[in-house]
C-alpha cells in the first residue's frame, strides 16, 4: 500500500509540473521514483499515467500548438523511443538510475542558468534533437530536456511552448507504451501502479491548468528546477556510493 501511495504522489507532482509549464515534470517524478524503486518499473508505469493526463492537457490546449516543428521533431523522436526502451530493459540498474542524476543535473543547472542554444537552420536540426529526445525518452522517460532547449531557441509564446511540447511528449508516450509492453516490460503489477496515480494524477494536471495563468510562472520555473537539482543530487550519490 505504501508504494502504490508513493507512486501516487510523485506522479500526482510531476504532472502538476508538467500541466503548469508544460515541461519538467520527468525531471521531477522520475529521479523521485529512482529513490525508491526501481527505474525499470517507475519508468513504464509512470509512462502509462502520463500518457493519460498528457491527453488530458493536448485536448485542453490544441489550439496553441505547432504542430509543423512538432511533426519533424517526431520524425526522429518515434523511432528513438523503441532505442531507449531497449536500453532500458538490458542496461544495467545502477548504471540508468546514476544515468537519469546525471541528465537531471545537467540540464537543471542549464534551465536554471537560461542557457540559451542557438541550433542551425537546417532541415535535420529538429530530426536530429527528436531522436536524441526520443532515446532518453525510452530510457528514462526525460525526452524533456533537448526539445525545451530548442524551443526555448525558438522564442515561442508561452501558450506554443506548453501546448507544443505537450503534444510532442503525448506522442512519445504512446510509442513508449508500445515499446515497453513489446519487451515484455509491462507487468500486471506495474499497471496496478500506474492506475493508483492515475486519478490524483488528472487532479493535479487539472490543479496545473488552472494555476498556469494565475501564478507567478518566473518564481514557479525556479522553485521546479532547485528541487530537479536537489533530487538529481540526492539521486546520484545513492547510485554512485
Amino acid at each position: 500500500m505504501t508504494e502504490f501511495a508513493v507512486f501516487a504522489a510523485i506522479a500526482s507532482l510531476g504532472m502538476l509540473v508538467q500541466s503548469t509549464v508544460g515541461f519538467a515534470g520527468s525531471l521531477v517524478a522520475i529521479p523521485l521514483f529512482a529513490l525508491f524503486m526501481s527505474p525499470r518499473e517507475a519508468v513504464p508505469a509512470y509512462c502509462f499515467t502520463m500518457l493519460a493526463v498528457n491527453l488530458f492537457l493536448v485536448c485542453e490546449g490544441r489550439r496553441h500548438v505547432e504542430w509543423r516543428s512538432v511533426r519533424s521533431l517526431l520524425i526522429g523522436g518515434l523511432p528513438g523511443v523503441p532505442i531507449g526502451a531497449f536500453a532500458l530493459k538490458h542496461l544495467p540498474v545502477h548504471i540508468i538510475g546514476a544515468a537519469i542524476s546525471v541528465i537531471t543535473l545537467i540540464f537543471g543547472i542549464l534551465f536554471l542558468s537560461r542557457v540559451r542554444v542557438r541550433f542551425p537552420v537546417h532541415p535535420l536540426t529538429e530530426p536530429g534533437i527528436g531522436l536524441l529526445s526520443g532515446m532518453l525518452g525510452g530510457s528514462i522517460s526525460e525526452s524533456g530536456p533537448p526539445v525545451v532547449v530548442y524551443a526555448l531557441s525558438r522564442e515561442w509564446p508561452k501558450d506554443t511552448f506548453r501546448s507544443s511540447l505537450l503534444a510532442y511528449f503525448l506522442c512519445l508516450a504512446a510509442t513508449a507504451a508500445v515499446s515497453y509492453t513489446s519487451l515484455g516490460m509491462v507487468k500486471s503489477h506495474l499497471l496496478l501502479l500506474s492506475a493508483a496515480g492515475l486519478l490524483p494524477a488528472l487532479a493535479a494536471g487539472h490543479l496545473g491548468v488552472w494555476l498556469k495563468d494565475r501564478i507567478n510562472e518566473r518564481n514557479f520555473r525556479l522553485a521546479v528546477l532547485i528541487t530537479v537539482i536537489a533530487v538529481g543530487v540526492i539521486g546520484l550519490v545513492k547510485y554512485l556510493r
